[in-house]
């Protein structure tokens, strides 16, 4: 048997009013198992949790701060309310994560590991975190990996005190200033409901370009101006205010939607949001009536108490946007959610940055929304409950469908998963999911959703039952495998939209492998366009564009460069004697003293039947004199060799090319083409003297 007791207290003096608040809880509870707390931003932390210790005593403490509180079916915005739970079958774990360089998936798994050490199997675990510090996406898909779908989850951002630029959170250790605190509970069932109360306005629209958290544009067009567009405003800063009311809607499988709500505009004419949103995703602009929002926040309370009997108390986590939005009129929502519950209830809740609530089993983060958590018995038989909730089928496949349709590569692997695997949690309450991509050695995980590893995975593939299925992508799975499983078994409607769903994966790597085949293709081909086909050195075209890039890199450096013109002697009466194909293996023989001769950095290339090119930064041991002289000698080593048919010789011009007095790469070659020719002359003559 549960006692619970609520106190609140509104003195100035931040101890006194801890005590007061957790003082008036316990008279009602008794000596406490499990205490939340909840108090606004005006006061001291630390005297704050001395004054609840002193009377909570060894009470496992969760809590944070807030710029207001909800105690019963008010709001205010200074104050201090202490919520006290004492059952003997109650059991609480707590855990505080301060500052951590592991990533935010890390953070939700370490945060599990450590509430699983409690021994918990199964309950309800409350996490508060630092708003802008951690993404609640990712920490939370980190929890779920670890501890999945036998918790219940719900909890908050929440805003940090404006002088220390802090999110305050508390257990029973103390005040905590770090990412979050959570805690996990078992001894109670707590039912967990959530809306918001926003309508569809509009064609569907699509994110066609993000940056992190920040919307860039929208069906191809700037952010800021497609959003005034769907509005009919003109696009300007003020719009702010409009989009305040209309915020941005993303399908999931109940036919509602998941609000993202615009935080502010950029000068670039992006959009900031809370959360990050998936490039591709395919959306909605919202409109909201306050009667609406009302009217769906009752509505949440009802069906939170329906899954309970005998209640014991609410948790309520409203966003503050909600509570800006409404004004006077938030404490409206307050009553609706109260008529809804009953008087007699013990309710406390808090303004959050980021709602937490479970959708289908799994922990997702919310804005705009209202989240209900009672705590009673449950009631096991929910099929009455179940007919009297609206579930729009027809909307719900059609948003499914866009999803779906929105699903694309981005040209990377990495996004490109997390993004699958984001939908199948969300469209399809998926209790845990993975995608796998088939390599030569089996597979490999892209990413998943409640398992641990990959080995756990392989061992679920081929062990289909009523609740998972196991797509082979591609044909006899040569891409890799979607696996799904969920809660309850899958109905035939279910499998008809997984299987769609499947068929896009396999269109994605359909168009992956084509843009790889194509990038292969590209690349041999720009390979061939640059690469002299008989010798494998540069052609032309490849030596004039890498060769005024290295200019540029010698004007860059101040650093002269060397540029030679070498013509083959002889080719024509080896040509004519012997024939082309030893011709070919002479050009060939050539361009191999030449590679060796010359840095893997420096250019070179056969420009023409039997003339190459050189060009390369000079330094003290690659200057011209040193250059010719090694090409000499290896050419003398060559022809020394009794099994040569023939010898071989270079006809050479030399240029310099000097940062401080440049030239045209066109005039460099053409100076050096004309001393090579000089000195071919300069050995005929020589030639004919000596005959």
């Amino acid at each position: 048997m549960l006692k619970v007791g609520l106190g609140f207290s509104m003195l100035s003096d931040s101890y006194k009013a801890g005590v007061q608040s957790a003082r008036e809880a316990v008279s009602k509870s008794g000596d406490p198992s499990f205490t939340i707390v909840f108090n606004t931003l005006d006061y001291d932390p630390w005297a704050v949790f001395k004054g609840v210790k002193e009377a909570v005593k060894d009470s496992r403490i969760i809590g944070a701060t807030s710029k207001g509180i909800i105690v019963y079916d008010d709001i205010f915005l200074k104050g201090i309310g202490v919520l006290t739970i004492r059952g003997d079958e109650l059991n609480v774990k707590t855990f505080a994560l301060e500052e951590s360089k592991i990533d935010d998936i890390e953070k939700g798994e370490k945060t599990g590991e450590f509430l699983l050490e409690s021994g918990i199997k199964r309950g309800t675990v409350i996490i508060f975190f630092a708003n802008g510090f951690i993404d609640p996406y990712k920490m939370l898909l980190g929890l779920y990996n670890t501890m999945g779908p036998e918790f219940s989850y719900i909890g908050s951002g929440n805003e940090g005190n404006i002088r220390n630029q802090c999110a305050f959170k508390y257990t029973e250790r103390g005040v905590n200033e770090g990412l979050l605190v959570a805690a996990v509970i078992e001894g109670i069932d707590i039912s967990i409901a959530l809306s918001h109360g926003f309508t569809v306005s509009g064609d569907p629209l699509v994110i066609t370009e993000t940056n992190k958290n920040r919307i860039v544009e929208i069906d191809g067009i700037p952010a800021l101006d497609a959003y005034a567009k769907r509005l009919n405003k003109d696009s300007d800063i003020n719009l702010l205010s409009h989009m305040f009311l209309h915020p941005l809607g993303f399908p999931n499988l109940s036919g509602d939607y998941i609000i993202r709500d615009p935080m502010d505009i950029n000068p670039d004419k992006s959009i900031s949001f809370p959360i990050e949103i998936p490039k591709g995703a395919v959306g909605y602009v919202m409109k909201g009536w306050i009667n609406n929002l009302i009217k769906s926040s009752g509505d949440t309370a009802r069906r939170a108490i329906q899954k309970v009997k005998d209640p014991q108390f609410a948790l309520i986590i409203d966003c503050i946007s909600r509570h800006s939005l409404m004004k006077k009129k938030f404490k409206m929502e307050l009553e609706a959610i109260r008529n809804s519950m009953g008087a007699d209830i013990p309710v406390l809740g808090m303004l959050s940055w980021g709602e937490i609530g479970s959708q289908d089993s799994a922990p997702m983060s919310h804005n705009k929304t209202t989240v209900v958590a009672v705590a009673g018995e449950k009631i096991e038989d929910m099929e009455e409950i179940r007919k009297d909730t609206n579930i729009q089928t027809l909307s719900a496949d059609l948003s499914i469908l866009h999803e779906i349709a929105s699903l694309s590569y981005s040209g990377s692997f990495k996004r490109f998963s997390e993004d699958a695997i984001e939908k199948t949690i969300r469209l399809f309450g998926a209790r845990r999911s993975a995608l796998l991509e088939k390599t030569s050695g089996g597979y490999r995980l892209l990413s998943c959703w409640g398992f641990k590893n990959l080995d756990e995975i392989l061992g679920m593939l081929d062990k289909e039952n009523s609740r998972s299925i196991t797509f082979y992508l591609g044909e006899c799975g040569k891409y890799g495998a979607l696996y799904l499983e969920k809660d309850k078994p899958i109905d035939d409607r279910e499998r008809r939209i997984y299987a769609i769903f499947a068929k896009r994966l396999e269109d994605v790597f359909d168009t992956v492998e084509i843009l790889r085949r194509r990038d292969t293709a590209e690349k041999n081909l720009r390979r061939l366009s640059l690469t002299d086909e008989l010798t494998g050195i540069h052609n032309r075209r490849g030596f004039m564009m890498l060769a005024r890039q290295h200019l540029r890199l010698s004007k860059r450096l101040k650093k002269r460069s060397i540029l030679m013109y070498m013509d083959v002697d002889n080719m024509k009466w080896i040509n004519d004697n012997l024939g082309h194909s030893t011709g070919d293996e002479a050009l060939i023989e050539v361009a191999s003293i030449l590679r060796k001769t010359f840095r893997k950095s420096d250019v070179l290339a056969r420009i023409g039947g039997d003339e190459f090119v050189f060009l390369g930064l000079e330094t003290e041991k690659n200057n011209p004199g040193i250059l010719v002289e090694r090409i000499r000698r290896k050419l003398d080593a060559r022809n020394s060799k009794k099994t040569s048919l023939y010898p071989l010789s270079l006809s050479i011009g030399l240029v310099v090319y000097d940062p401080d007095s440049p030239v045209s790469l066109r005039d460099l070659i053409e100076e050096a083409d004309k001393r090579m020719y000089q000195e071919k002359m300069a050995k005929k003559n020589l030639a004919q003297i000596n005959g």
